[in-house]
């Protein structure tokens, strides 16, 4: 079987190259030079596995390897996933006998299907598919888990550390489809429902008490789509566990999460080509997308028991403290502090996962960039945003410089001194606390390297000796001052990303 990155760059350069043909044209040299390193990846791939087929799977709408999701490919896939599920397939086989114009007519295929155009090639499209040499398009499979994580030596290693991820997931699950379901309502023109939003948010609340860092945790898996819905989740999930350690009622932060849930649902009705676009909006593009506030707005308000809170998060979460942003105030706005939570929560969660257009910024990068946008945010709502959540958010993987594997547990007294549930037993270190001042964390880690790095370990340590810190990681008692901005902070993956236009998070962060 081919790796992990093999497979993420054979999915990358064919979706590379449909979107490359949607936007010149089938037969242009952009598009046939994504084509031919597509052909030559292929061939070194094959060459790799002696002529075994190799297989590429797709399962919902993300392309997936030994079980995992590819995240990368699968944001700038949305073509060939709108293709492949079309086709009614689950992914793609190469053969050793694959040609370039097989190649080259699968990609317009692709392109005629997003195009609209599929009703052109009348019953020729099944005949088209069958004559593409050394490609063949693979049954559906929708049985996708995360099974290599959860089960076996690293379920156990979980299990053992204190990690209830079963009783978080069915919660987290109910997040997903009450948004997913919005979506389509309002797509539709259909009225969405306040009170299934209150309900998944009251389940929430309920393992939020236990275990929020679980939650935080599973809302990293890129299980759903990856765009509306995954950011609609972690948006709803970060309002609710801010609001949670600020001492809010129950029934406060119950309402909170479900306007956090549902104040993008103006998505709905945005052309999905403009909202999955993998470049640079252009100036009638983004008219169209600012127009999401207002169209949410008029959704909900035709949707049974809407609040106050529901509306104030539709209309305002891009409408600065200063008075700027959009859409124009109204008389009959006044903007709340559960808006400007929301808007919080909603540039802190796009800044730092990743998009089409940009690799995801680190937290503390992410920190940076909101605090150096003055006049954008409630001054009072961004420290408590900051105090709560830390430098390194609850649910998020952690490599210490004593060599030990751990989780975030929540925010310590010291931004970047959390408390980490360390790894195999569950122990609690308080990086705060004197005794553990020799000790600091290293950087973050993705849950795929965490168990590959788990799987290797002894007793919870790493052996070969971990990478230096990142030079961008603050210091203990941070201020604003702190926090702006240093170009030479940046990673290799931030500087990767095309910057947005807006202090970070603005024309090209459509999706928060």
């Amino acid at each position: 079987m081919i790796s992990l990155s093999k497979a993420e760059g054979l999915w990358v350069e064919l979706s590379s190259a449909v979107e490359s043909a949607l936007g010149v044209g089938t037969h242009e040299t952009a598009t046939l030079r994504h084509a031919q390193r597509l052909l030559e990846l292929t061939h070194f791939a094959l060459q790799n596995e002696q002529g075994a087929p190799v297989k590429l799977y797709m399962c919902a709408s993300l392309f997936v390897h030994a079980g995992i999701p590819l995240a990368d490919a699968s944001i700038r896939g949305r073509a060939t996933i709108a293709f492949l599920r079309f086709t009614g397939s689950g992914g793609i086989e190469f053969s050793s006998d694959i040609e370039m114009n097989s190649l080259v007519d699968l990609i317009d295929l692709a392109r005629g299907v997003c195009r609209g155009e599929d009703s052109a090639f009348g019953g020729s499209r099944q005949a088209r598919l069958d004559a593409l040499r050394g490609i063949r398009l693979l049954e559906p499979n929708d049985n996708v888990t995360w099974d290599w994580i959860d089960e076996g030596p690293a379920g156990e290693a979980y299990e053992s550390a204190g990690l209830c991820l079963e009783s978080a997931a069915p919660a987290r699950r109910e997040v997903a489809t009450a948004v997913e379901v919005a979506m389509g309502q309002a797509s539709a023109g259909a009225a969405v429902q306040m009170d299934v939003a209150r309900s998944v948010s009251e389940s929430i609340v309920t393992v939020g008490q236990s275990g929020f860092d679980n939650l935080m945790q599973l809302a990293e898996r890129p299980e759903f789509d990856v765009f509306t819905v995954q950011h609609s989740l972690r948006v709803s999930l970060l309002a609710t566990y801010v609001a949670s350690q600020l001492g809010a009622s129950r029934e406060v932060v119950t309402e909170l999460g479900a306007a956090a849930m549902f104040h993008d649902v103006g998505k709905g009705r945005i052309p999905e080509e403009i909202l999955y676009k993998p470049g640079r909006l252009d100036d009638d593009e983004r008219r169209v997308i600012a127009t999401h506030p207002q169209l949410g707005t008029e959704i909900l308000l035709d949707s049974p028991s809407v609040s106050a809170c529901a509306l104030g998060a539709a209309w305002g979460h891009h409408l600065r403290h200063d008075g700027k942003g959009y859409p124009e105030r109204r008389p009959w706005f006044e903007t709340t502090q559960a808006t400007s939570l929301i808007q919080v929560c909603d540039v802190f969660e796009a800044l730092t996962a990743r998009r089409p257009y940009k690799a995801p910024y680190s937290p503390a990068r992410a920190f940076q960039i909101l605090y150096s946008d003055a006049g954008a945010y409630d001054p009072a709502v961004l420290s408590a945003f900051t105090r709560a959540m830390g430098l390194y958010p609850p649910g998020r993987f952690v490599l210490l410089s004593d060599r030990r594997l751990g989780r975030v547990a929540r925010a310590g007294r010291s931004l970047d001194r959390p408390l980490v549930r360390t790894f195999p037993h569950g122990t609690l270190v308080d990086l705060s606390e004197p005794a553990q001042a020799g000790i600091a964390v290293l950087r973050l880690l993705d849950e795929p390297e965490f168990v590959q790095l788990l799987m290797t370990s002894k007793d919870g340590k790493v052996e070969e000796e971990p990478k230096a810190p990142l030079p961008s990681q603050p210091r203990d008692g941070i201020s604003s001052n702190d926090l702006s901005p240093r170009d030479e902070e940046l990673s290799d993956a931030e500087a990767s990303g095309a910057p947005c236009d807006h202090q970070g998070h603005g024309d090209d962060c459509r999706l928060c």
